[in-house]
């Protein structure tokens, strides 16, 4: 059972649902893009999903439908858990006990004993209430202006949201993680067993670089990084007994330990990164998730030992809002180019993704893709 959601949904997407008769939520985006798949009403889709206990989004935007509709407490409370990243942090305590973390309401965060914090840190909204909010903080003087600017978003948001909205909003002040970046896409299976379908290098610039531009997988990684990964949602599910749960968790890795950044919950990587899986191995991690396909590592990269993958989101620069990607001159630049999805919605601030190929050794080849100027790719 699948919902879709703005901001994009693939033909790819659409084209499994409509060959495999996978029922869809009857929404403006299912109506938008579903024209031979199994279309349910809301009554239909929660007598369906009463009978199989899986339900997948593409997005989030969907959270809210589900939260009215879907009556399953001990799936909406898992939803709830994860999403709050205060109550997240919570119950990852035993696995982490050295973790630093503490929340706070806006009054509160000006009043603390700065003496207190272990520097550097992340400030952010614990539930995501403001799109802005989310701070690195190295010392005293960048929390005292990290503080200041969320006070003047609060006056902001006061005209647009009550009081009881705004005034019980709280924040996340944690130990920043070190290591690099990794997007897991995984699932807990009726059993409560982890099983993972994606791990993604999260690639960066530097430290101050926080863009999505490339995600990159081989079997190296999945050699390296499966066992930790496994064995974190393993601990993590002795207390939160999900089933029937996809995911995509964020980790950073610093060569000891695996900590979690944040966990999404009911999807897998957006813009459809988590399809690269489906160049790999066949198979679409959506379809994995419903129908409880789990193939191993040695069968997902039989004959592909010596190639890396890549997913590359390309920003839509300003000024370029009336023209298109120009996806021959991206091709003839980076011969590896598999697949290109120009995004149609504006409004998400991107041009284009496109998924590349190159042999493990070459991997130079993606480099350059970090520092495009975007401006040369659209006309």
């Amino acid at each position: 059972m699948v919902i879709l959601e703005r901001p994009f949904v693939s033909d790819l997407m659409v084209e499994t649902l409509e060959k495999n008769n996978i029922p869809v939520l009857k929404n403006e985006m299912s109506e938008l893009r579903v024209s031979n798949g199994r279309v349910l009403t809301d009554n239909e889709f929660c007598e369906e999903y009463k009978k199989t206990g899986k339900l997948y989004t593409v997005s989030e935007n969907a959270l809210g439908w589900i939260y009215d509709h879907i009556q399953d407490k001990r799936f909406l409370d898992g939803i709830s858990i994860v999403k709050d990243k205060s109550a997240f942090r919570k119950i990852c305590r035993d696995i982490y006990p050295d973790f630093f973390f503490k929340e706070l309401n806006i009054n509160e965060m000006e009043q603390l004993d700065i003496d207190s914090i272990v520097f550097p840190c992340v400030i952010k909204p614990s539930v995501g209430f403001l799109s802005k909010g989310v701070f690195v903080v190295h010392d005293k003087k960048e929390y005292q202006a990290a503080v200041k600017s969320l006070q003047n978003d609060f006056a902001k948001a006061g005209a647009d949201f009550p009081e009881f909205v705004v005034g019980k909003s709280r924040f996340l002040i944690e130990e920043y993680i070190h290591g690099e970046e990794y997007a897991v896409d995984a699932y807990y299976d009726e059993h409560e067993s982890p099983v993972i379908l994606n791990i993604f290098h999260h690639k960066f610039m530097d430290e101050s670089d926080t863009s999505d531009r490339l995600y990159m997988t081989n079997k190296g990684l999945f050699d390296q990084y499966e066992e930790p990964f496994t064995a974190f949602l393993t601990n993590l599910n002795k207390t939160m007994h999900l089933r029937n749960f996809p995911m995509h968790i964020e980790f950073r890795y610093d060569g000891k330990k695996a900590v979690p950044i944040e966990i999404n919950p009911l999807r897998f990587t957006g813009f459809c990164l988590n399809e690269l899986q489906v160049f790999i191995s066949g198979n679409h991690p959506m379809q994995s998730f419903l129908k409880g396909i789990h193939i191993s590592k040695e069968e997902m990269w039989k004959g592909k030992e010596n190639l890396t993958y890549a997913f590359t989101v390309l920003d839509l620069p300003s000024g370029c809002e009336d023209k298109t990607f120009d996806e021959e001159k991206f091709s003839a630049d980076f011969p590896g180019v598999i697949d290109v999805r120009r995004v149609p919605d504006k409004s998400s601030g991107v041009a284009a993704t496109v998924f590349l190929k190159t042999e493990t050794k070459n991997l130079q080849a993606f480099d350059r893709i970090m520092s495009l100027d975007m401006h040369e790719y659209m006309k």
